[in-house]
């Protein structure tokens, strides 16, 4: 497992400094956030859920493409002997891809859902902040469609990843009695 400081050298060695790592950190502070209220019910690793967050989109500095951006990630940690953070990359798509989507994008032909609380806490996020600013769910969504408008692979498997996400939302939002939302946009209060 990666220490915070290696997934800060990861990013910032690849990225270049490049503008989307803002969201990279907004995603796993807000994470963390998360993954704090929820540690009262759930064994959450918070050390693997901040790097994992932080390294979500690294395939970002190969691709933009929405689905081939979280290819590009897995196959770049995984070569750098960190495969925990790797399938992050790979099963933060579209809230998960089945073997035979994976297989179409050149990833192993296994599923690629989230199934770790790490896991769907990053995935999760990742839908709530628009580049490194909170949103809603529908907002991102909404967004989401618009922006790949183009892609049918992506539309159709949208509403899959909404579902999912609302479902998944809903169950923490149970566990720790709060609005998820609500944490993440409290989260871009903080000094």
């Amino acid at each position: 497992m990666l220490a915070r400081h290696q997934a800060i050298e990861i990013l910032t060695a690849s990225s270049q400094g490049a503008p989307w790592t803002k969201h990279c950190f907004a995603v796993a502070d807000s994470a963390l956030l998360i993954g704090a209220a929820l540690a009262q019910h759930r064994a959450v690793d918070s050390a693997f859920l901040w790097s994992a967050a932080l390294l979500h989109d690294i395939g970002r500095h190969v691709t933009h493409d929405p689905v081939l951006h979280g290819v590009e990630g897995y196959k770049f940690l995984f070569a750098l002997g960190h495969p925990k953070e790797a399938r992050v990359c790979a099963s933060h798509i579209l809230f998960g891809l089945k073997a035979h989507e994976a297989a179409q994008f050149g990833l192993p032909a296994c599923d690629f859902l989230p199934c770790t609380i790490e896991e769907q806490l990053v995935t999760l996020v990742d839908f709530l902040l628009e580049f490194d600013q909170p949103t809603t769910l529908e907002r991102r969504f909404s967004s989401l469609r618009r922006r790949n408008a183009d892609n049918p692979f992506f539309l159709e498997r949208l509403d899959r990843a909404c579902a999912s996400a609302k479902s998944f939302m809903a169950l923490i939002e149970q566990d720790i009695g709060e609005s998820i939302e609500r944490i993440v946009a409290m989260q871009d209060q903080r000094p």
